[in-house]
């Protein structure tokens, strides 16, 4: 059995460099950074909206709401990296980094058996402890497989076993 750390969130920027007036970073300048990167990083037109209480002060952090033009809402936490406005923001996943934990078990299956592997998972699996998910591998030369990965808390740390 193997366990695999898998993050919990998707990180959509590292840092951003809020541009505001003279006067310094405001609150709607760190909302308009967020609008930008998140139509860069996921398309469409996106409205972010932070506490009206919120400050810009370095280390202070905040959950603020974004809804895109298609209506899909989503929460992003915020951190204010100093007082000149450059923050760090996510989008909180509810779900497993699928990709990521394909990529993993797909290289552990190669060090352990050989062989070049594809991993394949259903696309959306909520995080959960103790949840089972069955996923398919098949390696280059056509052996294949199912992998059953258990979630091992409710932060995305699996095990997983090849049946």
């Amino acid at each position: 059995m193997k366990r695999l750390i898998l993050p919990a969130t998707i990180a959509l920027s590292a840092a951003l460099l809020v541009s505001g007036c003279s006067s310094g970073p405001t609150v709607d300048t760190i909302e308009q950074a967020v609008q930008e990167g998140l139509a860069e990083q996921l398309g469409g037109a996106w409205t972010v909206t932070c506490p009206d209480s919120m400050e810009v002060q370095a280390g202070l952090t905040a959950n603020c709401s974004a809804t895109s033009d298609g209506g899909e809402t989503v929460e992003v936490n915020i951190t204010q990296n100093d007082d000149q406005g450059n923050i760090s923001w996510e989008v909180p996943s509810d779900n497993l980094d699928v990709a990521n934990l394909e990529d993993l078990v797909a290289t552990q299956l190669a060090e352990q058996v050989g062989g070049e592997w594809t991993v394949t998972c259903p696309e959306d699996v909520p995080l959960e402890q103790g949840l089972t998910t069955d996923c398919e591998a098949t390696s280059a030369d056509g052996q294949s497989g199912t992998i059953t990965v258990t979630q091992t808390d409710d932060q995305g740390n699996v095990s997983w076993e090849a049946s």
